[in-house]
């Protein structure tokens, strides 16, 4: 089964074909006004697949539903000093996930080549993981499989994923001292064959539905990150009535000194994956995703930078593009974009209020990444361009910021 849409956007205002697109927000109201008499193509009759030139939708029919298996021990233990110490693994795997956006219309590579150069070797070669020999006895002929059809957009099943972590946690709390701490860390590995949220995210370049690219596929999630640390410290200082210091201090100077409390969260993280893309695919493979016709690089060297720098986050001269008609031998994710470093802090003061038992007013200073410490995004992903490849230009998260609040508490 299927079916078949008619549009119509002849009617253009600034410009602008339709009230959606990104220019509209400059032009001003839309009045279209069309019904289906103002020049909408009128279908008298079921439509050919054989002959028509549009946009497939096609989706498998042993579609599969989506399974996700989810697993875990802890070890706990409490050492001296209060202290509970947890050692974790947790794992998933995820198979049938839902993969939106590729296109099965593509065409054989033009050239294809059993070897790829091999880094560690001059003039040494390795197994090329994108070819089979199966499949490629077609190379030289670009033609595409389905025929007439330009694009056929393809909703399948075929995501998988896979999840290992370590993970380890301690937590105190002491009421004496007014202390409590949760340091929490995790080293994680985080793989998946390359599905996106059909939301736009980058996942790089999939050679899929190319057959036998399920293993070139396999690569580092957009969400892995290595290295997860963060640690929470809460501490009533110990100054006023009732603590260490200052129980003998008069009304006037506890209510200046007395009753402080300082918080800090600090989170560090490694960087996230950083997909290399060659936008000048000269493969003679129409690789459509979301829309984007690429390839990858071929990648010749380790490419991870000792001292990387904004201009050149990692070294840019170990990709190079592949021969015509080939595709390129580069993992979708060969490096890793700048690690992330936050400090949030806040010193709280205390004041009890008189006119009611256990009523306070609190008053709050709090520091948001306190040491001003730039966050930057990912560099440049395209190994074509002459300006961004390796290069980062823009920050995430914010510069240091400043609140202040008061909080009443009854």
């Amino acid at each position: 089964p299927f079916f078949a849409e008619s549009g119509q956007f002849a009617f253009t205002v600034g410009g602008c074909a339709a009230p959606t697109a990104a220019c509209a927000g400059s032009v001003g109201p839309f009045d279209f006004g069309l019904n289906v008499s103002n020049g909408f193509p009128i279908f008298t009759q079921q439509p050919d697949p054989a002959t028509f030139a549009g946009t497939i939708q096609s989706q498998n029919l042993n579609f599969k539903q989506g399974r996700v298996q989810q697993f875990n021990v802890n070890v706990e233990q409490e050492l001296p000093g209060s202290v509970v110490l947890t050692l974790g693994y947790a794992g998933s795997r995820s198979h049938h996930i839902l993969v939106d956006g590729s296109n099965l219309n593509v065409s054989s590579p033009i050239a294809c080549f059993a070897t790829i150069p091999d880094p560690a070797t001059p003039g040494g070669t390795l197994p090329n993981p994108v070819f089979d020999p199966n499949y490629h006895l077609g190379c030289g002929i670009p033609a595409a499989p389905f025929g007439p059809f330009t694009t056929i957009a393809n909703i399948n099943d075929r995501g998988d994923a896979r999840y290992d972590s370590l993970q380890v946690k301690a937590e105190t709390k002491n009421i004496r001292h007014g202390l409590y701490v949760l340091l929490g860390y995790t080293y994680a590995r985080n793989f998946d064959n390359g599905f996106n949220d059909g939301l736009g995210s980058s996942t790089g370049v999939t050679y899929f539905p190319l057959p036998g690219t399920t293993r070139a596929d396999w690569g580092l999630s957009q969400i892995q990150l290595n290295h997860n640390f963060t640690a929470s410290v809460l501490y009533d200082l110990p100054f006023g009535k009732g603590k260490r210091f200052g129980s003998s201090w008069n009304s006037g100077l506890d209510a200046v000194l007395g009753n402080w409390q300082i918080n800090v969260i600090e989170k560090i993280t490694s960087g996230f994956p950083v997909f290399v893309i060659a936008s000048n695919n000269s493969s003679g493979v129409n690789l459509t995703n979301n829309g984007n016709n690429f390839s990858r690089p071929d990648q010749i060297c380790s490419a991870q930078a000792d001292s990387p720098t904004l201009s050149k986050w990692f070294n840019t001269q170990c990709f190079v593009d592949p021969a015509s008609g080939q595709l390129g031998s580069s993992p979708r994710a060969p490096v890793y974009g700048p690690d992330f470093v936050n400090t949030d802090f806040s010193i709280i003061k205390r004041i009890p209020l008189s006119f009611r038992e256990g009523t306070d007013l609190d008053f709050r200073a709090e520091f948001f990444n306190l040491f001003n410490h730039a966050q930057f995004g990912l560099p440049g992903g395209d190994a074509d361009s002459a300006t961004n490849f390796g290069v980062i230009t823009n920050t995430v998260n914010n510069p240091r910021l400043v609140q202040f609040a008061l909080k009443l508490r009854f």
